[in-house]
C-alpha cells in the first residue's frame, strides 16, 4: 500500500470514527409504546350482575292439624267405673261411656288422617323450598363459572400480549447492543491499525 493510499484509508477511518462518536452523543429518538407494539387492546369486563336478583324463596310449611277435638272428646265420658260388677250396675252411664269412646275414636282417626296429610304436605313444601334454593344457587354458580372463564380468557390474552411486548423490547435492546458492539469492534480495529501505523 502506498503512503497516499494509506493516508486516504486513515482519513476514511477517522471520518467513520467521528460519525460513530457523533451518533453516540445524540439523544435517541423517544418512541411511544404504540409505535413499537401497536395499539393496546381494551380490557373486556364482565357484565354487571342482574339487578333485583330473586331472594331465597320463603319456606311456607302447612299449619299442623288442630288437636282440640281429640282433647275435648277425651274427657267427655267422665271417670270410668273400675270393677266389672260396678260397670254392670252402672246402668245408663255405660251407654254414655260407649258414646264418648266412639266419639273419641272418631276424632282420633280424623286426627291421624290429618297428621298423615300434614306430614305429606310438609315434605312437599320442604322439597319445593329446597329445590328453589338449589336452583337459585346453581344459577349463581353458573354465573360465577362464566365470569371465571371470561377472566381466564382475558388473563391468557394479557399474558400473551405481555410476552409479545417483552419480546419486542428485548429484540430492540439486542439490536442496539449488537450495533454498539459492531461499532466498538470497528473502533478497536481502527485504533489498532493507527497504533501499528504510528508504532
Amino acid at each position: 500500500m502506498t503512503p497516499e493510499e494509506f493516508e486516504r484509508e486513515r482519513r476514511k477511518s477517522a471520518e467513520a470514527l467521528d460519525r460513530v462518536r457523533e451518533s453516540t452523543r445524540e439523544e435517541p429518538a423517544v418512541r411511544t409504546p404504540e409505535s413499537v407494539l401497536g395499539p393496546e387492546e381494551p380490557v373486556r369486563k364482565a357484565g354487571p350482575q342482574e339487578p333485583g336478583a330473586p331472594e331465597t324463596p320463603p319456606w311456607n310449611p302447612p299449619a299442623p292439624p288442630d288437636l282440640g277435638a281429640v282433647n275435648e272428646s277425651w274427657s267427655l265420658g267422665g271417670p270410668r267405673p273400675s270393677g266389672g260388677i260396678s260397670a254392670l250396675l252402672d246402668g245408663g252411664s255405660g251407654e254414655k261411656h260407649r258414646e264418648a269412646q266412639v266419639k273419641f275414636n272418631a276424632d282420633q282417626v280424623q286426627l291421624d288422617n290429618a297428621l298423615v296429610s300434614w306430614t305429606a304436605a310438609h315434605f312437599v313444601s320442604t322439597h319445593n323450598h329446597y329445590d328453589a334454593v338449589i336452583a337459585r344457587m346453581q344459577k349463581r354458580m353458573d354465573d360465577i363459572d362464566t365470569r371465571h372463564r371470561e377472566l381466564e380468557r382475558e388473563l391468557v390474552r394479557h399474558v400473551h400480549d405481555m410476552a409479545r411486548r417483552i419480546d419486542v423490547v428485548l429484540g430492540e435492546g439486542e439490536k442496539g447492543r449488537v450495533s454498539h458492539e459492531a461499532a466498538l469492534r470497528s473502533i478497536r480495529e481502527r485504533l489498532r491499525a493507527l497504533e501499528d501505523m504510528l508504532g
